[in-house]
This record gives structure tokens, sequence and C-alpha cells, in this order.
């Protein structure tokens, strides 16, 4: 318990006096009464006298021992140069009268003997329930009784996974807050303190970590050491920490680390056998349609109606590792979290469907359910794309995901396929849109086409480039032109000349110029409806093998 804690709890229950309110946040070991004897007082605990010998160096030699507060129990009002010095000292000072029996006093704060006893108690209690098939529940349920407070336990990869009923769940899941990914709301600050409580032989403490968002506080402690297995929200809005509570959630924390721990395991071994079922579908390893079937039963989904292929796929994943120079457990950790990211969303929109991790990506198969058919599922797709970026951006600011989607596949049988077009759709995407692309399959038109040329015979393509755009590119690289943009924008409003020349900010002049250049350096004419079309091509070509011209010198058209 803290002084400030203390002398009002002295105030409501005593009708003590704060005269000098000394260091609010300063931990109390316990209250001692003078006895006059060597060694009456240990540091942090208060000191409760009676002598009417007190003065400033008394009070002096109090404060040098560590005492951060005087309890004079005397009748009327004290001496203002008490006061005064007491304030100095930066102790607190409280008077009491003295018909307030010393017990009474003694029980505000409960000493070291009292807190071993109820250590032992409560280690027995939670100890009582570990090992259930819902050991976590039942733990997390006990110690909120225990301590008369709401209580969440969120796990390693941001899923709240007890604590549903609680009002405290409802607003860490309205504002989004997650320990494990920081609050992602900007006026947010936090701020950690260690609380206490005084054994025998030394003190419990467990670290308590202080959000605050506008007028609400939230407060949570870490599960585990070195790496957290999770996170234990807790109310404080009642009021803020015993030396009780503190006991309790001591114990709490030790007991959840390895149940934390058992989960996940659990976890880990459960993405195991999904990332297996879909190596198994890409690679057509999976047997009969039948058995297909019964492990998706198996994992949760029903795929006999088909499903619709998503891709999440971490962008420039190799790259993001060197950066930031992670180990195998904190890359494991990562792809943890974007499966769970990637399940998270899923169920908000979907309740049929299975995930699996495969590399450094996850797939998502799709069925129909209850919240909708195969239409339904096909139109949110790109709802829940968005949604997973945007969570996955609140849970590592500097990492993205692109997503590929691929056309719903009716019959099973025809999974593997889907999934095919949903890896064609993903890289299109990301290399005509770069990082945090979401591409449809049907959506990339004769990109695919395209595409697929160049994974069978990739030289076809750079020639084909070479012959229609290349010149282009490499002229803009060399002078600073803008000719390759110019014939985008130009194609893109169907050969106008006036809405190309609005939205370049250039006159009609110009664009015919910068278009007779591509004319000159390419002997395509873009009035020609052939000429077109290969010019449109050759853009294609340009972007899927990423020859975008470089930024050369700032000249003048030629």
């Amino acid at each position: 318990m803290d002084l400030g804690e203390f002398t009002r709890l002295l105030a409501e229950r005593l009708g003590a006096r704060c005269l000098a309110e000394g260091v609010s946040g300063e931990m109390l070991a316990g209250v001692a009464l003078e006895d006059g004897t060597d060694g009456w007082l240990s540091p942090g605990e208060v000191a409760v006298v009676w002598r009417a010998g007190l003065d400033r160096e008394s009070l002096a030699a109090l404060r040098k021992a560590g005492c951060p507060a005087v309890v004079w129990r005397v009748d009327g009002a004290p001496p203002e140069e008490h006061v005064s010095a007491a304030s100095e000292l930066g102790m607190a000072f409280i008077t009491i009268p003295p018909s307030v029996p010393l017990r009474r006093l003694q029980e505000i704060l409960p000493g070291p003997e009292d807190m071993l006893l109820l250590s032992h108690r409560v280690g027995r209690e939670l100890a009582g329930h570990i090992g259930g098939d819902s050991s976590v529940r039942s733990l997390t349920e006990k110690a909120s009784g225990l301590l008369g407070r709401d209580l969440v336990v969120e796990d390693s990869v941001g899923r709240l996974i007890c604590g549903e009923e609680t009002g405290l769940y409802t607003s860490i899941e309205k504002l989004g807050l997650r320990a494990s990914r920081g609050t992602g709301i900007p006026e947010t600050y936090r701020e950690r303190r260690d609380r206490y409580a005084r054994l025998p032989d030394g003190f419990l403490s467990v670290p308590v970590e202080r959000w605050r968002a506008g007028d609400e506080e939230f407060h949570w402690l870490p599960v585990g050491r070195d790496r957290p297995m999770g996170y234990l929200w807790v109310d404080l809005s009642q009021g803020p920490l015993r030396p009780e509570d503190v006991v309790v959630l001591y114990w709490t924390r030790l007991v959840l680390e390895g149940e934390l721990s058992k989960e996940r395991v659990r976890l880990e071994t459960e993405l195991g056998v999904r990332g297996d079922f879909m190596d198994d579908l890409v690679d057509g390893h999976y047997g009969s349609v039948d058995i297909l079937l019964q492990r998706a039963r198996y994992l949760g989904a029903d795929l006999s109606e088909g499903a619709l292929a998503v891709i999440f796929d971490i962008d420039d994943f190799a790259r993001y590792l060197e950066r930031r120079a992670l180990g195998e457990s904190s890359i494991q950790e990562l792809k943890r979290r974007l499966a769970e990211a990637v399940r998270l969303q899923s169920r908000q929109l979907f309740s049929n469907f299975l995930l699996g991790p495969r590399s450094d990506n996850v797939i998502l198969l799709i069925g129909p359910n209850s919240r909708g058919g195969r239409e339904e599922v096909v139109e949110r797709a790109p709802e829940l794309a968005t949604r997973v970026q945007r969570y996955v951006k609140g849970l590592l600011p500097d990492l993205t995901v692109s997503v590929g989607i691929g056309r719903y596949a009716k019959d099973p049988k025809d999974l593997p396929e889907a999934y095919s077009e949903a890896e064609v759709a993903l890289e299109i995407g990301h290399r005509i849109q770069g990082p945090s692309a979401i591409s449809t399959f049907e959506g990339t038109g004769t990109y695919k086409l395209l595409f697929r040329v160049l994974q069978e015979d990739p030289e076809e393509i750079e020639s084909f480039y070479r012959e229609t755009l290349g010149p282009v590119v490499a002229y803009d690289s060399r002078y600073g032109t803008e000719l390759v943009n110019t014939l985008i924008t130009y194609l893109k409003n169907d050969a106008s000349t006036a809405k190309t020349a609005s939205e370049i900010f250039a006159h009609r002049h110009t664009v015919r110029y910068r278009l007779e250049r591509i004319r000159e350096l390419t002997g395509l004419d873009v009035d020609r409806s052939e000429d077109r079309e290969q010019l449109t091509l050759g853009i294609k070509a340009m972007q899927l093998l990423g020859r975008h011209p470089e930024q050369g010198s700032s000249f003048a058209d030629r």
C-alpha cells in the first residue's frame, strides 16, 4: 500500500487528520509503535507516537531512518512548527484521537505475518485450478473472486481468452486495446510501477503497467519473465491495489505463466496440423476428396460446397527479418501473430472457415455459412483483407501485408486451383500496386495471361517489353521526362487528349508532342487501335517486370 491510500483509509475509517501529505506514492512496509528501544523502526514503516516531546530533531531522525509518515495520537491541534517541519522533510504528518485503539490502526496495514499466511492460502487455492480443460478460465475466475475485481487474460498474440462477461472486457474490446501491441490511441500515455507486499523475509512485488486514454485508465501485468506468455488486465476503478491484492496478483501471475505456456504449446501444435493440411492441399497430396473433407471437418470447417481461397502474405519478409535481426523464436511468434490476426478478423465476418500457415503467409479457405452463401463470401472477402491489414498495422506498425483472393471454387476438388488463382492475384497485386496490395483474380484482367507467360517463358515477356515500351522507359530514365506517365494517363482516359492534359497539368499540345515522341521511339502510333493495344500490353509487361523509369536529369521534353 502506498502513503496516499494509507492516509485516505485512516481518514475514512478512524477520523484521522492529514496535516502534511508527504510523498503520496511512497510504499509502506508496515506500522511501528514507538517503544523507546533501538531498532523499533524499520525503513518504510509508519511511526506511531504519543509523546509530548516531538520536535524537529526527532522528526528528522525518523525521516533519516526511512520513515514516510508520523501518526501522532493527540487531542487537539499539534503545534504548527511540527507540521511545517514534517512538510519540509517530505513526511506525512497525521493526527488521530488517543481513543482509537491501536489494534484498529494496525489493521489498516496488515503485518508481515498476516501477509505470509495470506500468501500460503492464496497459493494453495489457485494451485487447485491447474490442469483442467479450462484451467486458465477457472484460475482467472478464482483470482477475480479473491480480489473482488474484474480480470481479463490476453494471450501472447492478442487474443482475449478470459473475462468475456466483465465490463473491463467490453471496454478493452471497444477501444481495441492490446497489451501485446500497444494501444493504437495517439493520446494514450503509459507508465509502469511496481507494487509491493511485505512478508517476514522480504517483499512480494508485481509490475503494473498503466495506460491512460482520455479520462479512462487501464492497468495490466505481464505474465512471464523474459518473454511474456500473456497479459493480465485488472480493474482498478474501485480503488488502488492493497498489499493483499498484490499477494493475489503475484500468485495469479505465477500460476498463469505455466498455464499459458501449455496454451502456447497447444496453439503451436494446432497451427502445425493446419499448416500440414494446407501443404497437402496445395501440393495435391491429400488423397481422395472424401479424405480432404474429413480432415477439414476435423479442423472445424465444412468445405463440401467448395470455398474461396485467400492468401495473406508478409511483404518483403526476408528484408524485414534482416532489418529487425530477429531470432527463430521471434520469427515464429511473428507468424503466429499473423495467423491469429487472420483468425480474429475472419470470425467477425464468417462462421465457416479454415486457415493454416505456410512459409511467410497464411492461407484462408472460406466456405458458405449461416451468415451468407457464396455470393456473400465473395463480396465480403475484400473487407476482410482490409480489416486484417488494419489490425496488423496496429500490431506491428513497420510490417505490411498483401492479400490475394482467388475465385470461388464450387467443387472441393478444385480447391488447389483456387489456391493457385489466389497466389497469382497476390503476385500480380504486389508487382502492380506494391506493398499492402489487395488483388482479386477476377480483377487482374489480362495481367494474369501475361503473368502465366512470364512464369512459363520469361524471355518472351522480356522480348515483348523491349519491342514496345522499353525504349520509352529508357528515354524517361535518361532525360527525366514524363512519356510513360503521359501514355498511361492517355490510355486510361480513353485516348482523350483534353482529359489527359487536365489530369497531368499540361497543355494539349504538350500531350500530343509526347505521344509523337513515343511513336518515334517505338514505331507504334496511339491513333491506331492495334498499336494502342500493343502499348497497353507493353505497360502491363513493364509493371510485371518492375521496369519503371528511373529518376533522370530534369530536362524539358525532348
